[in-house]
């Protein structure tokens, strides 16, 4: 029996890659069964990692993006380091976000080079960012790669999930197709609002029910227009939380999503989805469902994939192309 570790993770920030990352946790804990494994994480995404069951304990760590932050990964480090880590993995590229595990005496740090990162990582992976798909990424750290029972999967409270459905009036039972029109990374990977103001036209028409669910105030105004003509189609646009939102997406029977936090949440509870990519890559970020349970949307041009938040040739001609008409008809493979 291998002896039992004590590791630690820095995770991402985002909450798609989070989700990403709870295959990387499966799998360490299968090498690891009796260990515990620990993550250094943003207080925002803290309701995600709950419901992680392979997670132990959580440290947060809030610091903008773009800022050192010495002083308060001085203060984490020095309350880890009590802990006696055996090992940590850095998830993350940052040169920052190597600090702590140093700073904590870890004896063994494993991760990417990133931002030249010698030193700081002792056990050092040398490759180019999108190379990999991001899961096998993470994987290589454990000299392991992605196969379909490592696919995230999100504990969730049947209690709770009830109280959900009742505070938002949603009848499992029901055709509920949600709409998540966000991408907090940029407009380069948003879906125009007019092509979901369609598509949630013609698929109330259909006799679906359509919510439409995320954070963002620059299509309120649109979706409160067409969701004012009809009883059936219900805005959520900043009224839930990243917990609701979760269970409600539990509840639903497909999810046409962006390439988004909302689309990784949804295929981590065993949703149908449509995936909609623009700017980005679904080989390298694409929803990981089980067989059968996921469609992808991208128009694949010579311009494709950039990574950029906004189309640096200003036509973003990567999501234009892609009519409402497609992903109707995905749509209606799955339902």
């Amino acid at each position: 029996m291998k002896p039992c570790k004590k590791i630690l993770v820095i995770v991402p920030s985002w909450i798609g890659d989070l989700i990403i990352s709870q295959s990387f946790f499966k799998q360490l804990k299968l090498q690891n069964q009796n260990s515990t494994i620990d993550v250094v994480i943003r207080s925002n995404l803290i309701t995600i990692a709950d419901m992680m069951p392979e997670i132990d304990k959580k440290f947060i760590l809030d610091v903008s993006h773009g800022s050192l932050g010495f002083i308060k990964r001085y203060r984490l480090s020095k309350e880890l380091k009590k802990y006696s880590y055996n090992e940590a993995y850095i998830l993350t590229n940052s040169f920052k976000s190597a600090i702590i595990p140093w700073l904590a005496s870890i004896p063994i740090r494993i991760g990417y080079i990133g931002e030249m990162r010698y030193g700081l990582i002792n056990k050092i992976f040398s490759e180019k960012k999108f190379e990999l798909p991001m899961v096998n990424r993470f994987l290589k750290l454990i000299d392991s790669v992605y196969q379909e029972e490592l696919a995230p999967e999100l504990k969730l409270d049947t209690v709770k999930h009830q109280e959900i459905n009742q505070k938002f009036k949603i009848n499992k039972n029901d055709k509920n197709i949600f709409l998540c029109p966000d991408a907090e990374y940029g407009e380069a990977k948003r879906w125009p609002i007019k092509k979901w103001c369609e598509l949630a036209n013609k698929l109330n028409e259909m006799k679906y029910r359509i919510y439409f669910l995320g954070k963002c105030d620059k299509i309120n105004s649109h979706i409160n227009d067409i969701s004012s003509k009809s009883s059936s189609i219900v805005s959520l646009i900043n009224k839930t939380t990243v917990e609701e939102a979760t269970y409600l997406l539990a509840s639903s029977s497909l999810v046409i999503s962006n390439d988004s936090g909302l689309m990784h949440i949804a295929s981590s509870v065993n949703t149908k989805v449509i995936a909609i990519f623009g700017s980005s890559s679904p080989k390298y970020t694409p929803p990981l469902s089980k067989e059968g349970y996921s469609k992808i949307a991208y128009s694949n041009l010579s311009c494709s994939p950039c990574f950029q938040r906004t189309c640096p040739l200003g036509h973003l001609n990567c999501l234009n192309s892609i009519s409402t008409e497609e992903i109707l008809m995905k749509a209606d493979n799955f339902l």
